[in-house]
């Protein structure tokens, strides 16, 4: 499956939505995204400076999304890597390597010293950004505090 990968631009926002609905929909994350809460999540980072987002394109069609919002920190710029998406129906096509080596390139060129995200510790989704040489940061942890 031949595509590009390009910078997002507003006119994709809602196929780029669509893409974090469904690839979120199903395992490991199973979770229920509106379409609203979705295309809030996209608008954000378009709409946030110096803000990294990227898709795979293929014709007309978003196959995939990479949303990095940059970020200051003592050691300088880095990009938060908040989404790397790609449809269920196109995974494994190398969407997601090319997406996440793109969003490297394109934060390294910009003047960032590095990309980190959040994910499991384990799984899939482990092993696959450590094949693309992110490594675990043993010292950190996940803290949340909600009320639902």
């Amino acid at each position: 499956m031949p595509f590009q990968i390009k910078r997002l631009i507003p006119d994709h926002l809602s196929s780029a939505a669509a893409v974090l609905v469904s690839a979120y929909a199903r395992p490991p994350w199973n979770e229920d995204w509106s379409l609203e809460a979705a295309v809030e999540n996209v608008k954000t980072v378009l709409e946030t400076p110096k803000s990294i987002a990227l898709a795979a394109i293929a014709g007309d069609k978003v196959l995939g999304v990479a949303l990095g919002i940059r970020q200051r920190r003592h050691s300088g710029p880095v990009i938060y890597l908040d989404e790397l998406s790609v449809l269920p129906e196109a995974q494994g096509a190398g969407i997601g390597i090319a997406l996440l080596s793109a969003i490297y390139e394109t934060a390294t060129a910009e003047g960032c010293n590095s990309v980190w995200l959040v994910s499991q510790r384990e799984g899939a989704l482990s092993k696959f950004y450590q094949r693309c040489g992110f490594v675990i940061g043993s010292d950190l942890g996940l803290y949340s505090k909600s009320d639902i």
